[in-house]
């Protein structure tokens, strides 16, 4: 079974009828329709004959392609040791570095505050 569905025109009409166009439907010998398939329908648009867009199956399909999130990486800002924050942090949860044991909040140990410097550059005349 497709999942929801959310049909719009790309046309922008007005009203929102859609036309099914090779689903299967079943109807009772007055016509009356029993069952209908839908999975591997299309529909247009009932003004303009446009092909409608189905916004929830292009949500779910931007979901499925969505890559995981990454894990990230803080820096202890006490004795520099790499760490992987744990998943969900919140910017007022307070972490302890498991070497050193400093508390600091995940702020303080992500890259772009730490900034970074290297030893060649100290040693540069003026």
């Amino acid at each position: 079974m497709a999942g929801a569905r959310h049909l719009v025109c790309p046309n922008s009409c007005p009203g929102g009828a859609f036309e099914l166009l090779g689903g299967r439907v079943l109807v009772d010998s007055a016509g009356h329709c029993l069952r209908h398939e839908t999975e591997v329908a299309t529909f247009t648009c009932a003004m303009c004959g446009a092909v409608a867009v189905d916004l929830a199956a292009a949500e779910r399909a931007l979901r499925r392609q969505a890559p995981a999130p990454l894990e990230e990486e803080l820096t202890c800002p006490g004795c520099g040791v790499t760490l992987l924050a744990p998943s969900g942090v919140e910017a007022d949860l307070e972490l302890q570095c498991p070497d050193c044991g400093l508390v600091f909040a995940p702020d303080e140990g992500r890259a772009r505050l730490l900034g970074s410097s290297s030893p060649e550059a100290d040693d540069e005349p003026e």
